[in-house]
């Protein structure tokens, strides 16, 4: 993995090579392992490298193609380039390094980057300057696992990059923050998925887009090469729902294993991820059968510790155990430099805090990729608020008769009696400030169902693909950036195309199964990922095979709470113009989740926007907060 930056001008403007420079700077944390800039009249491309393949100086970036007319920037890992490279050579051309770079580059000068970028299988974001036509091309992968952002300039230009710290004059007034993001983010939004950003003037490539920007027009245009809802295919999904349970369940395990191996080639240290939970168990278990020297790495959270489950796998697979402990006082030291490499606040996952404390961890000791288990429980459906949806929904069923009858007499009283979730100002707000991009990826979802599928059936395939376009891609953010703070790779063997596919178009049995066990309290006679357990099962004791999602947690906004004087005269105050006493009633309900991400997006304010170091934000934040002991400690 790598960071990128560049800027396309208009006409006969010139971009040099300092500017870039200036651009890499904020993101050298991406590529501690080279650096590059590449100009030509009009364009200008800066890569930082973090050499995972091929580790010689034959991969540096940028590259220009065998024929000159291509310079390309880099970011993430194809994992099928061997393939790719075999075709390459088998029409003729040369390839000289051992990596996956001059592949990419080769395939577009022969191909063109639209059919090159349809046939890449991996973690990618990348830029390309035809130096014939004067075309910017930018791409990103299916599932956006790697970052790309971009802002049109007022000159006509086009600046992008991997990072947004490189498109905004960090700590300036000439940085504008979206009003629409940040109560977007204040409402619980993660604002890290879909093409809005925290900053005005500032978008996001989409997961599975192509943009083109035609330097002498200044025009860009943006098309998909491909989508999750891509996969949705009708005669997969009939044959598995006619095929026998044990068949299905050993393809499963068959794709799973396929996205381990695909994701285990480098040529540089890898571990696994051992958070406790099924989804990491498993991956790291199925890892160790290809390599049986993967160390294991954990974050052992204080007061929401998962590290027996951990030490259970360790002890199973015979693999050697890395701990680091994390204390409420570690996450609020932490939480300034979680901020910065984040790129925004961290209201959405708070857990971002123990996982970049576990890949510093891993980096210290050499690590540069780590295998982690996110995508299981959007494909399979291991949510315990989605797992309980197929009850909720049989009972808003039920409730719909005598509602309607209410209805008929008092439309108030029906309201207010019934009131539907979806249907409040909050919710419409929400939307709004989010450019109803939840109600787009939805209807999205609806229109991929093709066949005719039975009521379970239709429920799980929209679950699974809204799930994969939206919280799946504000997981990758989190594990990109704090992977990369420490120049570590997060690689994901659930997100491989052999899996992904087979999990859209699984029947609801094999994601959530009835049963008259009481397994989860959270949906109880509800198995969540059933297929998922059926592996796991054969490979992993029953105490973690059967064990119950409980998703990294981290309770602290349970036990923090803050003075008012941390936010006197802050971001926060200036934003939305509140006093001391307005200051004092925002906070006075004690520790909550409110509280705790108005802390937050103080600290982004202050460090982005009101120029604040992270030392200084550190030492504001122990001064000003405190935290509960919890009761019985």
């Amino acid at each position: 993995m790598c960071g990128l930056v560049g800027r396309c001008a208009r006409a006969t403007a010139t971009v040099s090579a300092d500017e870039i420079l200036r651009a890499l700077a904020p993101i050298r944390h991406r590529g501690p392992d080279g650096d590059g800039v590449w100009t030509d009249p009009g364009i200008g491309l800066g890569h930082v490298r973090l050499s995972i393949l091929d580790l010689s100086t034959a991969a540096s970036q940028p590259m220009v193609s065998f024929d000159g007319r291509y310079a390309l920037a880099f970011n993430g890992e194809i994992y099928n380039f061997r393939e790719l490279r075999d075709e390459l050579i088998a029409q003729g051309v040369e390839v000289h390094s051992t990596g996956d770079t001059e592949v990419l580059l080769s395939h577009i000068a022969l191909h063109g980057c639209a059919t090159t970028f349809a046939k890449l299988e991996g973690d990618w974001a990348v830029a390309v300057w035809d130096t014939r036509d004067e075309l910017l091309t930018l791409g990103r992968d299916v599932h956006g696992v790697k970052p790309l952002y971009y802002a049109p300039g007022p000159d006509g230009s086009l600046r992008f990059g991997s990072e947004l710290k490189a498109l905004i004059e960090v700590g300036s007034t000439a940085s504008e923050p979206s009003p629409a993001a940040v109560n977007a983010a204040l409402l619980g939004y993660s604002v890290t998925w879909g093409d809005r950003t925290l900053y005005r003037g500032v978008r996001a490539v989409r997961p599975g887009e192509q943009l083109t920007f035609d330097r002498s027009t200044g025009r860009i245009e943006r098309r998909f090469f491909a989508r999750v809802v891509d996969w949705v295919d009708d005669d997969l999904y009939r044959e598995l729902r006619a095929a026998p349970a044990s068949e299905v369940v050993q393809r499963v395990e068959d794709a799973i294993t396929a996205g381990v191996r695909s994701r285990l080639v480098s040529d540089a240290p890898l571990a696994c991820l051992a958070s406790g939970g099924v989804d990491s168990s498993l991956i790291a278990t199925l890892a160790s059968r290809e390599r049986s020297d993967l160390p294991l790495y954990h974050a052992d959270v204080a007061n929401d510790s998962e590290r027996p489950a951990a030490e259970a796998l360790a002890a199973a697979l015979g693999l050697k155990l890395h701990t680091v402990r994390v204390t409420d006082a570690d996450i609020i030291t932490a939480i300034p430099d979680v901020t910065w490499y984040n790129d925004g606040p961290l209201i959405y996952h708070l857990n971002a805090l123990p996982f970049y404390a576990v890949c510093e961890l891993a980096a210290a000791d050499g690590i540069k990729v780590l295998l982690t288990g996110e995508g299981s429980d959007e494909y399979l459906i291991g949510y315990p608020n989605e797992a309980l949806k197929p009850v909720l929904d049989l009972i808003d069923r039920v409730k719909a008769v005598p509602r309607s009858w209410l209805k008929a007499l008092s439309p108030k009283a029906a309201q207010l009696f019934w009131p539907k979730s979806d249907d409040t100002f909050e919710h419409r707000l929400l939307e709004l400030n989010s450019a109803f991009e939840a109600g787009i990826v939805a209807d999205r979802s609806a229109a991929a169902l093709g066949t005719a599928m039975g009521r379970r059936d239709r429920r799980s395939r929209i679950t699974s693909l809204n799930l994969a376009q939206s919280h799946l891609v504000s997981l990758l953010h989190r594990n990109d950036r704090l992977g990369m703070a420490w120049g570590l790779e997060a690689r994901f063997p659930f997100l491989a195309p052999e899996f992904a596919k087979l999990a859209v178009n699984l029947p609801d049995r094999y994601k959530l199964r009835r049963t008259l066990r009481a397994h989860d309290k959270r949906h109880p006679f509800i198995i969540d990922k059933w297929a998922i357990r059926e592996v796991a099962a054969r490979r992993l004791p029953s105490a973690l095979s059967a064990r119950p999602k409980r998703g990294f947690p981290v309770s602290i906004n349970r036990r923090l709470s803050v003075s008012p004087k941390f936010f006197a005269d802050g971001f926060l105050a200036d934003l939305y113009a509140l006093d001391e006493d307005a200051i004092a009633t925002a906070i006075s309900d004690g520790p909550s989740d409110w509280l705790t991400r108005l802390i937050l997006l103080e600290v982004w304010g202050q460090i982005f926007f009101r120029g604040a170091s992270r030392d200084a934000m550190r030492e504001t934040l122990l001064a000003h907060t405190q935290t509960a002991v919890p009761a019985g400690h």
